[in-house]
């Protein structure tokens, strides 16, 4: 058995696998059957879990850490396509499909502590448990949406609007018109993910940093002045989330309604 694969045998690992959507439905004989096939694994940052063409016969949930998905291409760029975090489970919808090979890499971004299953076996719990064949399906569903998402993102063409958008879909407000982001990924790999060179990127930021639009330091993305901000982008009002649109009707109020939503979009 590999060094990073431990039997399951601690009961709060078991708990935090039951207490997921996927699990949740199954009852304790279906659940203890599949963990007799399933193992703990820990990596490091910057370790493959699974490779792109790897045959693909298990999923896996993270308890802990967070880790990339990524492709590879004939070139040999990297293209990062999600950053899978705590709690979140991957590679699940592989075993409904004909593709016996995963399409992209996983590699460790923090220490990660995973749950490994056998699909196959997950699978034969489906045909009997209709409770987890929906749990699944939304599962799925809300997947869809965040890759909506990512076309909407991606299908701006300009990338510091690209950018704007992203702060625009992930800031904390700490109040009407100042927010921040935390980075929990390193800035090359944001900048994969919106499609956008690390060169470019990196102008980008200074660029936003000397102009006065964001001030960072490290990981800490601040937005002094979001009016601001916002009216310096050429992004169209179709692009803003509903209760984020900000009001142009008069430019010269200051009183733009911002509403604060944290969410995870990369």
């Amino acid at each position: 058995m590999d060094r990073k694969t431990y039997v399951i045998s601690d009961k709060n690992i078991k708990n935090c696998v039951h207490k997921h959507h996927l699990f949740s439905s199954l009852v304790p004989q279906e659940l203890a059957i599949l963990l007799e096939t399933a193992a703990r694994m820990h990596f490091e940052p910057q370790e493959n879990i699974i490779y792109q063409g790897d045959k693909a016969l298990r999923f896996y949930l993270i308890i802990e850490g967070h880790l990339q998905l990524y492709r590879t291409s004939l070139q040999g760029q990297e293209k990062v396509i999600e950053v899978v975090r705590q709690g979140r489970t991957f590679a699940e919808a592989l075993m409904f499909s004909e593709q016996c090979t995963y399409p992209v890499s996983a590699q460790a971004v923090s220490p990660c502590q995973l749950i490994s299953f056998d699909s196959e076996s997950y699978l034969k719990m489906l045909r009997n448990n209709p409770k987890a064949c929906i749990a699944i399906m939304a599962d799925m569903s809300v997947r869809l949406r965040k890759d909506l998402n990512e076309v909407e993102i991606l299908s701006v063409q300009n990338a510091q609007n690209r950018f704007l958008l992203f702060l625009q879909r992930n800031i904390n407000y700490s109040h009407r018109n100042h927010g921040v982001i935390k980075l929990d990924i390193p800035k090359r790999m944001l900048a994969s993910r919106l499609s956008i060179q690390p060169e470019t990127f990196s102008r980008l930021i200074n660029k936003m940093v000397k102009d006065g639009l964001i001030i960072v330091d490290g990981g800490l993305i601040e937005v002094p002045d979001l009016n601001r901000l916002y009216a310096n982008s050429d992004i169209p009002l179709a692009h803003l989330p509903l209760n984020k649109q900000i009001n142009f009707q008069n430019k010269n109020s200051s009183a733009a309604t911002l509403q604060s939503i944290s969410v995870q979009n990369i």
